[in-house]
């Protein structure tokens, strides 16, 4: 499966282009050790030797060379990040055609970024680089961390790009750089994490479409009531927006301040009440902004039950660092060039999991939400361990098998934010009773219209 992804034509390609190719005949070639490092992202539980010995377990022909863990360590400083990062660079992308199931709504692609951290090795390289995670308490947070913010495809999981650094970079200036990505036709959901003009600019400036939640405490003035219960507003810089709440609370009498530096967006404002199976109710309002200013081509109603596709990206995050990494694993590379080649690896891999499963789901007419994750890495790694090139309609029964579809709707669950790593190893009741309920939700979406102008 690797192979059939990552064909070596384009492996040594890509070593041509990071000025990686070997000069004289090598026990460990460059091409050899390029799927070394993938293999480490596929069996995240073994060390060198067992990472070897399934990736040349069920090769034919005369023995294959043995190499020792120092002699594999020495191949991946001499590969170095460059090859990796190129790879991803041509992996990467949206994935989702018209035939696929869940990936556009009213003709644009649904897409989302947010940011997310990983446990690297605490070594004193890697702590000194990435550092750790301010915690509260006096005892410092267990392993240092990357911080990653990618920009994920809802309806495939795929990455179309993704950035990652030390902690200390933020997710707005991360999410800055992957506004490249970003082009016509994409419809890009963000939390209340990306409130702020200057990204709201730099991402509609893209040709992007938006549909942004904002904070509570944002002003969002009424400047024109549309017929629907939205409102278009006015998303300014500090300074004109200090002007504009001048104008606001001094009730209107005036005429608009002009000169502003502003964008123009409509504001949609709603009430999602979730009801419990023991019956008791919670109620939260939720206000969103968005480029499409169309009430009658956009419905209000649609794009409030739309934006919970931003979740999607969770999901992807769930599969990047639980299923595929292992729960509760660390990075092993004790180096910082030895973490982002790791990073690299392991971007490349879920991505090539995921062009899997949507070639799967398009050819079968299925949405890719269907398909399991976990089986298809699972056969992944099979195929690796058996060096068996899986045909496309063996690779489609397989993750498209009645019993391997998850259910067409999905069940409604909740649980309460709550600490599952707990520093103090004393302190496990703090979360008993609070992990893995599961419950009924009725949730019911109503538009706020009592907007004045």
């Amino acid at each position: 499966m690797l192979t059939r992804w990552v064909p070596p034509s384009l492996v040594d390609d890509v070593i041509r282009a990071a000025g990686r190719k070997e000069r004289r005949v090598r026990l460990l070639p460059a091409r050899v050790a390029v799927y070394f490092v993938l293999a480490m992202a596929l069996f995240t539980d073994c060390g060198y030797r067992g990472v070897w010995a399934a990736l040349t377990a069920g090769l034919p022909g005369p023995p294959v060379p043995d190499p020792s863990t120092a002699a594999l360590r020495q191949a991946r400083r001499r590969l170095g990040t460059a090859p990796l990062a190129l790879l991803f660079d041509r992996l990467r992308g949206p994935l989702g055609t018209t035939d696929t199931m869940g990936v556009f709504w009213r003709g644009l692609r649904l897409v989302a970024w947010d940011g997310t951290c990983l446990e690297v090795a605490d070594s004193p390289a890697n702590l000194a680089h990435f550092t750790r995670h301010g915690v509260r308490t006096t005892r410092p947070a267990g392993y240092p961390q990357v911080r990653l913010t990618a920009l994920v495809e809802c309806g495939t999981r795929a990455l179309i790009d993704a950035v990652f650094g030390p902690l200390r970079h933020k997710e707005l200036p991360q999410a800055h750089d992957l506004l490249p990505a970003l082009e016509p036709g994409m419809l890009l959901l963000a939390d209340r994490g990306y409130d702020g003009f200057q990204a709201i600019r730099g991402a509609a400036d893209t040709g992007a479409d938006l549909l942004w939640r904002v904070t509570a405490g944002r002003l969002l003035p009424v400047i024109h009531l549309l017929p629907d219960g939205t409102h278009l507003t006015l998303i300014c810089d500090r300074r004109s927006g200090d002007r504009l709440a001048q104008w606001h609370h001094r009730g209107r009498i005036t005429e608009q301040p002009s000169n502003l530096t502003a964008i123009t967006m409509r504001v949609i404002s709603y009430q999602i009440t979730v009801t419990a199976g023991d019956g008791t109710t919670r109620t939260s309002t939720v206000r969103l902004v968005t480029t499409l200013l169309d009430p009658d081509k956009h419905p209000a109603a649609e794009l409030a039950a739309l934006y919970h596709q931003r979740w999607e990206i969770e999901t992807a995050y769930y599969g990047l660092k639980a299923t595929l990494r292992g729960p509760d694993r660390v990075l092993r590379s004790h180096t910082v060039d030895g973490v982002t080649q790791e990073l690299y690896a392991m971007l490349a891999v879920f991505q090539i999991t995921r062009m899997a499963i949507t070639h799967a789901a398009t050819a079968t007419g299925i949405d890719p939400d269907r398909l399991s994750f976990t089986i298809a890495l699972r056969t992944a790694r099979h195929t690796v361990i058996n060096a068996n090139a899986v045909g496309w309609g063996r690779l489609t029964d397989i993750l498209t098998h009645v019993r391997n579809l998850a259910a067409p709707k999905r069940r409604c669950r909740t649980s309460p934010r709550c600490v599952k790593r707990t520093l103090s190893p004393y302190a496990y009741n703090k979360t008993k009773g609070s992990v893995g309920q599961k419950t009924k939700i009725a949730t019911r979406v109503t538009l706020l219209t009592s907007a004045r102008p």
